[in-house]
């Protein structure tokens, strides 16, 4: 029996179903090519390069999540962020002369997201807006954008934090505030006669800022069902009438998060401008991921320039790329389920999105479970033939061309998920551009 025949035919069947989602019409393979004198060859020393690069910003507006608190790591340094978010006027609301104020407090409820210490006392901060949102001229906002506030606090809370409770939390803010508020209602004044002139006098609400130190970051749900503002009053007649009168969120488009990170002291703090990168040798064969901050993850294929010194273009039949985070991640977060994939040049500008062949659907870097692989470690991959390929068909290889590794569009937006991964030189967690070639 020819055992050598049987396992050229196991291995192109193996690789045949794991490219399903490609298109290789153009690579001439057929069944008349499996013969005794025909195999597989599995090229995984092709050199690559990694690197660390950050994106000059990151929409953080319409996401539906609040993050508020600090997230310190010796490897990526101090990350704060607060959430910012207008409210509106509530509908058609009739007061009479009798009502009695009692109190106001913003109301806002955990969304199961969070990152760092929970364990530690968490302080959160409100405070007015004094950034006129009109003023701004836009709509779309970014982890980058600024918003000035008030001196004085609306109010403050400080507990502990149960990030998978969905119980609401109410924090009472000061009852001056709600008092002047209340008579604006009271007397029909001109602050509430507008939904702008009330965004006029009241131009919103800014979580964080607080003068303690978190230990970690909280997520909050910004939906108008979970994140509003209550004023209670009650009426006197016959009997005392508990009221309520709700502030909901004004728009998705007004709560954005603001995030800063300080990595001054670490390997990451040359990182300043979108057209620098830092090499995977310089922070210990390491490179980084993390949401909100705009650290991605550069791969480059500087061992391509030399495939023809190996195979012919018409030879390849898949080429996979592999990264590997390092254990230290799982310390931080969960490992993401997917990453994202751009095509990118020797400034980082991201461009176009990686796809299957026919544009219909976003390609990405999937988790792949050790239990059922043949790698000691989890891994993500992700079939990048149609891109490499394209790249070879003239002959050359554009030096410049590369990767940019980054989170979800959810995770990236809504998030401070962090990965490290491993570097070229990296031992234990090794990146690596497998090409599966056809000889004959």
């Amino acid at each position: 029996m020819n055992y050598r025949l049987i396992l050229v035919c196991i291995l192109i069947a193996g690789i045949y179903f794991s490219c399903t989602d490609q298109n290789y019409d153009a690579l001439n393979m057929g069944e008349e090519f499996v013969d005794g004198e025909s195999g597989i060859v599995l090229i995984d020393s092709l050199a690559i390069e990694l690197s660390t690069v950050l994106i000059d910003s990151i929409e953080t507006s319409n996401t539906g999540v609040a993050l508020v608190g600090t997230y310190k790591d010796e490897v990526f340094g101090n990350v704060q962020t607060e959430s910012v978010f207008r409210i509106g006027l509530p509908g058609n609301v009739e007061f009479k002369d009798d009502d009695v104020f009692d109190s106001i407090t913003i109301c806002l409820r955990h969304n199961n997201y969070a990152i760092g210490d929970t364990s530690q006392l968490f302080h959160l901060k409100i405070n007015e807006l004094n950034t006129n949102f009109e003023e701004l001229d836009q709509y779309t906002f970014y982890n980058t954008s600024r918003v000035s506030v008030k001196d004085q606090s609306l109010g403050e809370l400080s507990y502990y934090p149960k990030p998978s409770d969905s119980e609401e939390i109410e924090v009472r803010i000061r009852d001056d505030f709600g008092q002047e508020l209340f008579g604006l209602f009271m007397n029909d004044a001109d602050e509430i006669s507008s939904e702008s002139a009330f965004q006029e006098y009241f131009k919103g609400v800014v979580l964080g800022r607080s003068t303690f130190e978190n230990q970690s970051v909280i997520g909050y749900s910004a939906v108008d069902t979970s994140l509003y503002l209550k004023m209670y009053y009650h009426r006197l007649s016959d009997y005392k009438e508990e009221l309520e009168l709700v502030f909901n969120l004004e728009s998705s488009n007004y709560q954005f998060n603001c995030i800063e990170a300080d990595r001054a002291g670490t390997n990451l703090a040359p990182l300043v401008e979108q057209s620098e990168k830092i090499l995977s040798e310089d922070t210990d064969n390491k490179a980084f991921i993390q949401g909100g901050s705009g650290l991605m993850t550069k791969v480059k294929f500087p061992g391509l320039a030399d495939v023809f010194q190996l195979v012919l273009l018409d030879q390849i039949i898949k080429a996979e790329l592999i990264l590997v985070p390092t254990r230290q991640t799982e310390d931080i977060n969960d490992l993401p389920t997917n990453l994202l994939v751009y095509e990118s040049n020797n400034i980082n500008a991201i461009n176009n999105i990686l796809t299957t062949s026919d544009g219909s659907a976003i390609l990405s870097m999937n988790l792949i479970d050790n239990l059922f692989s043949y790698e000691e470690d989890e891994y993500y991959s992700i079939d990048v033939t149609q891109y490499i390929i394209a790249e070879l068909l003239d002959g050359y290889f554009d030096p410049d061309y590369s990767f940019l590794i980054g989170l979800s569009n959810e995770d990236e937006h809504s998030t401070m998920t962090s990965l490290i991964i491993g570097g070229e030189k990296d031992a234990d967690f090794v990146p690596k551009l497998k090409l599966y070639t056809y000889y004959y």
